[in-house]
């Protein structure tokens, strides 16, 4: 399959539904019988189940609550002896239900941007910036500048924990102390520079509540991902780290999203399409492992990409108003660091009516359990932590 045609996304509207395709910034009307033959129909509906059977095959819980996870999973493993056969996963224990709907905009803002805490500002960005084209509302160039380095920085943070995330999975915990360190010098500077240290609370439909001057945060990202560099090279010479994660968990499948599908071959990155970064030049970042170490390999030279991506967007700022031209029948989407979120709204008396989301996480973990297959136990932690995967992301929205 062409992942540009990929089907990443469907909803209902009265009797009739409508798919969204990775290609195009409208959704489409698509039958049923087509969406319901795709192979990951079920990750769409967020069910996660493919257990196994056979002469031997026993099944035993990892989770729901086990060491080395940060959210509360359940998966059950089936096996006959070391080698993993099929695993079903509950992620009931963290999944949440969110009202966003005929509430004020501003509730439904402080809401959505605490569906993923760790991504908060590209989910009160995609919120903002849908309900401004929905309602005709221009922002200011140099809103859109500063959402874009704010959106970079938090990739950037995000990245670093995924990879003290895998350190500390494989056994590398020196790296894994020092990267986590360097995480929270980030986050402390962005406290400084924007009021609070997951960017909660900066976002406003039509401008920021927060002002900031940009070169401080570029200054602070920049030797971050000086630091950053330094412990990735010593990763890569550690023979440990790299036996660990290559040929782990490989999986090539055009409908995993972000870094994921980009360590799979896949050029597919959001921000091509995104108005925000039409006119900032940049190389998306790929790797063919298909595994652990590729998508590694991603997350490092994301973050040397993103920190050129917020540079640009200074040089580049104009003083002109920022008002993309209206698309009929618009999916509204964002690249969040673990692949891209794409929305439907519907607005009425000012308050939304309906919205459906589709976050990264609904089909990264479908990858990631047909990964594992071939796998043992033991690769689950640093094959998990490859994904990007957040069980809060699998929360409705109402």
């Amino acid at each position: 399959m062409n992942s540009n045609q990929i089907i990443s996304g469907f909803f209902k509207k009265g009797q009739d539904y409508f798919c969204i395709r990775d290609n195009s910034r409208s959704f489409e009307p698509c039958p049923i019988e087509e969406i319901k033959n795709l192979d990951y129909f079920h990750a769409l509906e967020k069910e996660y189940k493919h257990n196994a059977t056979g002469e031997n095959v026993f099944r035993f819980n990892y989770g729901p609550s086990t060491g080395g996870m940060v959210e509360t999973v359940d998966f059950k493993i089936y096996t006959y002896g070391e080698r993993i056969l099929s695993v079903d996963i509950l992620p009931e224990f963290k999944r949440r239900e969110i009202k966003i709907t005929h509430e004020k905009l501003d509730n439904a803002l402080l809401k959505m941007e605490r569906l993923n805490g760790f991504h908060s500002f590209s989910y009160s960005t995609l919120l903002c910036s849908s309900l401004e084209r929905l309602e005709g509302i221009g922002i200011p160039d140099d809103v859109r500048v500063k959402r874009i380095l704010l959106m970079e920085t938090e990739r950037i943070i995000s990245h670093i924990f995924k990879t003290a995330r895998l350190c500390e999975a494989a056994s590398q915990n020196i790296a894994s102390y020092q990267l986590l360190a360097l995480r929270e010098k980030m986050m402390r500077s962005v406290a400084e520079i924007t009021g609070h240290r997951y960017m909660f609370g900066i976002n406003k439909i039509g401008g920021l509540y927060r002002d900031f001057e940009p070169s401080r945060l570029i200054q602070m990202v920049k030797e971050a991902v000086r630091e950053y560099s330094q412990i990735r090279d010593g990763l890569y010479v550690s023979r440990i780290f790299i036996d660990r994660i290559e040929n782990t968990c490989k999986i090539s499948v055009p409908f995993s999203r972000g870094p994921t599908m980009r360590a799979s071959g896949y050029a597919y990155d959001y921000r091509k399409m995104d108005p925000y970064y039409a006119d900032l030049d940049f190389s998306i970042v790929t790797e063919n492992g298909s595994d652990s170490l590729a998508r590694f390999q991603v997350f490092a030279g994301e973050i040397k990409t993103s920190l050129e991506i917020m540079e640009r967007a200074i040089e580049q700022k104009n003083a002109d108003d920022f008002m993309p031209e209206p698309l009929e029948n618009e999916i509204f989407g964002v690249e969040t660091p673990s692949g891209d979120a794409r929305m439907f709204l519907e607005m009425e008396d000012n308050k939304i009516s309906n919205i459906y989301l589709r976050t990264p996480s609904m089909l990264n973990l479908e990858a990631f359990a047909r990964g594992i297959c071939g796998n043992v136990k033991t690769d689950i932690p640093f094959a998990y932590e490859s994904f990007g995967i957040w069980i809060s992301e699998l929360g409705e929205l109402l």
